[in-house]
């Protein structure tokens, strides 16, 4: 037990969570005839969704996507009211050179920024192909229960990129500044120096891992277990990690129930209460001017561990199992080498390097 580690902060009251937006069981209050509005036709297509069991975290996204639309019909293209009748191929197409032009980064269609300081116009195609592919999904529904009487999605081809766009992993060097700079005297930046090496000696998703219990690890073989009901494709999975990494799981599991008593899971923050992703993405972000780092997220350490798994001789096809990924090439994307990584292997595995070898 470390009996000098520091908890910071005072214990605050917590507030009943409400939903951002409470939908009828019945669209009611059309605004001019039968025409519904953007939000009257998401609430019909959240509706179907749920039955079919779609994750909390999606229909959060399906809800953000539409506002970003509706944000842009009204204060952009000038309509009084965003109506689904409304959507046509020209519109669509606007808003995708919109979005790809004019389109701040980080900040909601309201002027929020969550945190993070990067206002520069023009979101990247891979970012524009998310929100088309959504809003695909949405019109082929809206067609298909006559909610609207045309697809306007029907013609619409995703944006062409030259390069794919990759969240690149960190260099060795970046590796140890994250890591030599948290002061485990402190809980909370030691519970985060734990939280990045269980993320760079398994690859998990950061959902997965902060959701990480103590009953999902098997100490004996040294691996861990990730139900169906976490996982992003809903396959249950067991992933291997090192004994060091378990260990101090086990540790953090151990301190965190000596302060707050009994408990489930492994990350907790200052207040007892379970530590979640969007909390650590925050303390990332300072870590990162800290260090004078342009980009650090959880993602990261996933692409990280990828690249290291096949540099240090694993196969692609077990990575692949490991960080369940339904197509390999999604696999192959992972593994970003830069050139210092291209240099080693060359010099590592050219044919001409063997011969003279032999030869000496």
């Amino acid at each position: 037990m470390r009996k000098n580690r520091a908890f910071i902060g005072t214990r605050v009251r917590k507030v009943p969570h409400t939903p951002d937006v409470q939908h009828p069981r019945k669209p009611v209050g059309f605004d001019r005839g039968d025409k519904r509005t953007l939000q009257q036709a998401l609430a019909l297509f959240i509706r179907a969704k749920e039955s079919e069991s779609v994750r909390p975290s999606t229909i959060r996204e399906y809800r953000r996507h539409i506002e970003y639309l509706s944000d842009y019909m009204i204060n952009v293209e000038g309509y009084q009211n965003a109506f689904v009748d409304d959507l046509s191929e020209d519109i669509v197409r606007s808003y995708i050179t919109y979005l790809l032009t004019e389109k701040r980064r980080y900040m909601s269609p309201k002027g929020r920024t969550g945190g993070r300081k990067d206002t520069s116009k023009g979101l990247s195609a891979n970012t524009v192909n998310i929100r088309l592919r959504t809003l695909r999904t949405m019109c082929r529904y809206w067609k298909s229960a006559g909610i609207i009487a045309d697809n306007p999605m029907s013609e619409i081809k995703n944006v062409l990129t030259d390069n794919e766009e990759e969240v690149p992993g960190l260099s060795d060097a970046e590796v140890s500044a994250i890591l030599n700079s948290y002061d485990e005297v402190q809980f909370a930046e030691w519970r985060d120096k734990i939280l990045c090496l269980l993320l760079l000696d398994t690859g998990l998703r950061i959902n997965e891992a902060v959701g990480l219990t103590l009953e999902r690890i098997d100490f004996i073989t040294y691996t861990l277990l990730v139900p169906s009901e976490v996982a992003k494709n809903r396959r249950f999975r067991e992933v291997p990690i090192s004994r060091e990494v378990a260990e101090l799981l086990k540790e953090l599991y151990d301190e965190s129930s000596h302060y707050f008593g009994e408990i489930e899971h492994i990350f907790y923050n200052a207040y007892g209460e379970p530590y979640n992703a969007d909390a650590f993405r925050k303390r990332l972000n300072r870590l990162k001017g800290k260090l004078g780092m342009k980009r650090l997220s959880p993602h990261q350490f996933r692409h990280t561990f990828a690249r290291s798994y096949l540099l240090n001789g694993g196969d692609l096809f077990t990575l692949q199992k490991i960080l369940d990924h339904a197509d390999i090439n999604t696999t192959r994307k992972y593994v970003q080498m830069d050139l210092e990584h291209v240099r080693s292997q060359h010099n590592k595995y050219s044919p001409i390097r063997r011969i003279y070898e032999r030869r000496q």
